[in-house]
């Protein structure tokens, strides 16, 4: 590339940075049905997050997310390891979450009760998707459902 070409790619990205950012929505991903026995899990409650003013997508707007519980699924069966990884960069697997050498995939499972997963020992999920864009991550599933110790 040349040294003009360089300039006027560069004065192209600094136009397209100064009027604002596109949404750039995430790939979904599903529906799957997985299942598999719960490592780690914990409940976040529902928070509001006021939107960046000159942005598109939902990150320009104000927005809710819902209360949901963080499942890490060891054991899991029902995808491939490439889609329980893309799943897992797609919601930011934790170092803490990864396990020694085991395979997992972590989960974001809207529910509104905390107490909902206390002594789960494994959990099947149906119709789980995932979607969003740079504003945040959305899930959703069509039945739930969770064997207890």
């Amino acid at each position: 590339m040349s040294a003009a070409s360089r300039g006027a790619a560069g004065a192209i990205a600094l136009l397209l940075a100064a009027g604002g950012a596109e949404a750039a929505p995430i790939p979904p991903i599903g529906p799957l049905d997985l299942c598999g026995d719960v490592a780690m899990q914990s409940w976040e409650p529902e928070r509001f997050v006021r939107g960046k003013p000159g942005f598109s997508g939902s990150l320009g707007r104000d927005r809710k997310f819902p209360a949901r519980f963080r499942v890490v699924l060891r054991n899991y069966r029902g995808v491939d390891a490439a889609t329980a990884a893309r799943i897992n960069g797609v919601l930011s697997m934790r170092p803490e979450e990864r396990g020694a050498g085991e395979p997992r995939v972590v989960l974001l499972v809207p529910h509104g009760d905390s107490r909902f997963l206390e002594d789960a020992a494994s959990l099947c999920v149906e119709g789980y998707h995932i979607g969003g864009d740079e504003g945040g991550t959305w899930t959703r599933y069509r039945t739930l459902s969770v064997r207890r110790r």
